[in-house]
């Protein structure tokens, strides 16, 4: 059982019927001070990319981005905010309607995969399916960017507690994984104050 109802897509499609709680606009801040201590290796995915805004950050720092999310409506808008770029800009962006959780199913392999809140709203035995299908696709030394709540919240229909102790039970060295960095930080929205986050970089050794 999803942890937003029986049809989860009809519930995030509801969401993306007005501008969503989590589209800031920008990048989450702590994400964007991630990216810049940790520049990311081409091409990039953004796992649940919503309306863009990360990937297009990312686009106009230079990177080519794929951008997945399996609401409709978001991926237009993320095509409607790219068309509106620069060219040569618009031309690294490519967002489309897939399934995020089986980014393997792209059949692509990428430098770096990005999730600003994608992995905390899932349970924990399909994080640990997310986890090895990030795996599959990662190159060499690519990097997994994490951006997730750090608190539970006692209401339905909202992300899991994602703690820095999950994060390192997860991601380990004999699993093929060096976390560079992980810490407390914050996660913004245009409609309630900051909530503690865990932010982590985390590095696909070679196996």
């Amino acid at each position: 059982m999803s942890r937003f109802g029986s049809d989860p897509l009809n519930f995030f499609s509801s969401v993306y019927q007005n501008a969503a709680p989590w589209d800031i606009g920008a990048p989450q801040p702590a994400m964007a001070a991630l990216i810049e201590k940790y520049p990311p290796s081409n091409p990039i995915l953004d796992l649940g990319c919503g309306s863009g805004d990360l990937a297009i950050y990312l686009a106009k720092l230079g990177h080519q981005v794929v951008g997945i999310d399996f609401v409709e409506s978001a991926i237009k808008s993320a095509q409607d905010k790219a068309a509106a770029l620069p060219h040569g800009t618009a031309l690294s962006l490519n967002f489309q309607v897939a399934d995020a959780l089986s980014p393997s199913l792209l059949n692509k392999k990428f430098g770096a995969v990005f999730d600003s809140g994608f992995y905390h709203l899932f349970n924990q035995d399909q994080c640990e399916q997310l986890i090895d299908e990030v795996a599959s696709i990662l190159r060499p030394y690519g990097c997994y960017y994490l951006h997730e709540f750090a608190v539970e919240f006692p209401v339905p229909n909202v992300p899991r507690q994602i703690s820095i102790d999950e994060i390192k039970t997860y991601f380990t060295a004999d699993k093929g994984w060096r976390i560079k960095e992980i810490q407390t930080v914050e996660f913004l929205s245009r409609v309630a104050p900051p909530v503690p986050a865990t932010c982590a970089c985390i590095e696909r050794m070679p196996v």
